[in-house]
């Protein structure tokens, strides 16, 4: 049986926090008051999306190293078996954030948009996860557009498993920096205006493409997994821990542009060294982050992703009104403090109630349709990627 990396899963969860942070933290009363370090930590929470791209080529790699989806029947199966983890609370939350975008482009569309191209565009773009390729990358429920990401990730993974297990590290180590560097210089086009800000921001800014590297990165990590194992606990953990610290440290002090560079890409080298450093099973500090508590908060952390901005509509609109607050004045401490309980809790409902019985059923139909069908088999997935 698979390792399942419990540290890496509590990691998750504080990943998918620090995002619903960046979101909604700054819209609370008294925010521009804390200390700079902590309004930086708030405003650099999508680097959090770096973690989750490298985290996802490092365990899928883990999960399918003995078994890479080579056939056409096996990339079948695995791709079946991504839509089956993945979707159902997908499409759920495109159902949540409906009356959003009812409300945002049909009732009142801003002056000098076409509020239903953009309604009935959107929502096309976004049930096929495709949006991330468009201009409306964020027009259906924003944070969908790291799943459209992910889904491209996915169409690529069982091309690039044997190739990069297979490529020597002299060939492959200076193919990771380049792609790694085309990421970097991307956003560095962008920031000393050679790339214009409207070009950026529709076309490149959530671009598929763009952010390839990093999973690359994580596929190509889980090769130095062997080695890592052997490693003393003690200095596993001294290693993860300062690998965690120096993130923490240094998503407080950047600012300005500095940010961004470090959002996109520009923390990979940090977050793959937690990768591996958390991956370490006997590491202090790899028990500790993969306490059942925070393991199971990991496992629901997807959910609380996807969900964070339907929930936080929802939400804001009836603690609103219980407050008698006008319309755009800053949620209260306790609102935001209380939004985030709620999000958890209801990620966790909708977990055993949706996501673990859908993902279930719809792999037990497609086996059921396989051995239905003698030339078709099908291997028995291991589902441990977020």
């Amino acid at each position: 049986m698979k390792q399942t990396f419990r540290a890496l899963n509590g990691l998750r969860f504080f990943a998918a926090f620090a995002v619903v942070c960046y979101h909604y933290a700054p819209m609370t009363k008294g925010f521009g008051a804390l200390p700079l370090f902590l309004q930086n930590l708030a405003h650099t929470g999508p680097v959090a999306l770096g973690f989750f791209y490298i985290l996802s080529g490092f365990v899928l790699a883990h999960a399918y190293s003995d078994r890479p989806p080579q056939t056409s029947s096996q990339r079948g199966s695995f791709w079946f078996a991504r839509v089956a983890r993945l979707y159902p609370v997908y499409l759920l939350a495109f159902v949540l954030f409906l009356p959003m975008a009812w409300e945002k482009y049909l009732q009142h569309p801003a002056p000098g948009t076409n509020g239903p191209q953009t309604f009935a565009l959107g929502a096309v773009l976004s049930v096929l996860a495709i949006q991330a390729w468009t201009p409306l990358s964020q027009a259906w429920n924003g944070p969908s557009w790291s799943l459209s990401v992910e889904a491209f990730f996915y169409f690529l993974f069982p091309f690039l498993l044997v190739p990069l297990a297979r490529m020597r590290w002299s060939r492959l180590l200076p193919l990771l920096i380049l792609c790694w560097g085309a990421m970097l210089a991307t956003d560095w086009a962008h920031l000393a205006g050679i790339i214009p800000e409207a070009v950026w921001r529709n076309w490149l800014q959530n671009q598929p493409l763009l952010w390839t590297p990093l999973f690359l990165i994580g596929i190509a990590l889980y090769r130095c997994y062997g080695y890592w194992r052997s490693v003393t606990p003690g200095v596993a953990a001294l290693v993860g821990i300062a690998a965690l610290c120096l993130l923490i440290g240094l998503s407080g002090i950047v600012t300005g542009p500095a940010t961004e560079l470090f959002i996109t890409g520009g923390a990979a080298p940090i977050m793959a060294l937690i990768v591996l450093a958390f991956a370490h099973p006997e590491s202090p500090a790899s028990r500790a982050m993969g306490t059942p508590a925070l393991y199971e908060a990991g496992a629901a952390s997807y959910v609380m992703y996807i969900l964070q901005s339907p929930v936080w509509h929802v939400f804001r609109t009836v603690t609103d009104k219980l407050r008698h607050a006008a319309k755009g004045q800053p949620v209260a401490v306790w609102q935001f403090f209380a939004y985030a309980v709620t999000l958890l809790a209801f990620s966790i409902l909708v977990q055993f109630v949706l996501e673990r019985p859908a993902q279930r059923w719809l792999l037990s139909w497609r086996s059921s349709r396989q051995k239905s069908t003698p030339e078709i088999r099908l291997g028995t997935p291991t589902i441990e990627a977020p």
